[in-house]
């Protein structure tokens, strides 16, 4: 009981971010354009390309593969995905003022919130605990250490999890 009633106050919040969100000058912008919405999915798929190939090829290496290439030269591209990312945060913002019940019902859009969340919390544990001990690093031919592989593990599973449940936002709609 206790747990239906803790779901209904976060809906009840849920709601009132809604109204909040679907009056928006962007949300009206987003619902009323013709090419808005068509226009924001592909910038959202680029920046999802951007994010993805970056981050994945740095993940594969700090899984074992690739062992040629040093770990960072591969870091070398992670602002890419960082813009990758900025630009789906944006877009994706601007998907949720123009339909926000689509979205903040949604148990796959949690679900992506979550996974994006643990992406998060993996990228602070590394730069924390991790990455001054991998700049060192240069054996070639050697796996890199077991926080970095665990890491790009960690990273590369959070990062599938967003794709898919973004994937299934649609199939799952309130």
């Amino acid at each position: 009981m206790l747990i239906v009633m803790e779901w209904d106050w976060l809906n009840d919040q849920l709601r009132a971010v809604l109204n909040t969100l679907y009056y928006t000058p962007m949300g009206e912008f987003m619902r009323t354009s013709t090419w808005a919405w068509p226009l924001f999915e592909s910038l959202h798929f680029m920046g999802m390309s951007l994010l993805a190939g970056t981050i994945v090829m740095f993940d594969l290496r700090l899984l074992g593969f690739a062992r040629a290439v040093p770990v960072r030269a591969m870091h070398r591209l992670i602002p890419v995905g960082i813009f990758g990312f900025l630009l789906n945060l944006s877009t994706g913002i601007c998907f949720i003022c123009a339909t926000p019940d689509q979205y903040l019902f949604n148990a796959a859009f949690r679900w992506k919130v979550i996974f994006i969340t643990i992406a998060g919390l993996n990228v602070l544990f590394f730069y924390t605990r991790v990455f001054r001990r991998l700049e060192s690093f240069t054996a070639e031919h050697h796996a890199p250490p077991l926080a970095a592989r665990l890491v790009g593990g960690v990273s590369l599973s959070a990062w599938i999890g967003v794709m898919s449940a973004g994937r299934l936002l649609t199939f799952f709609r309130p």
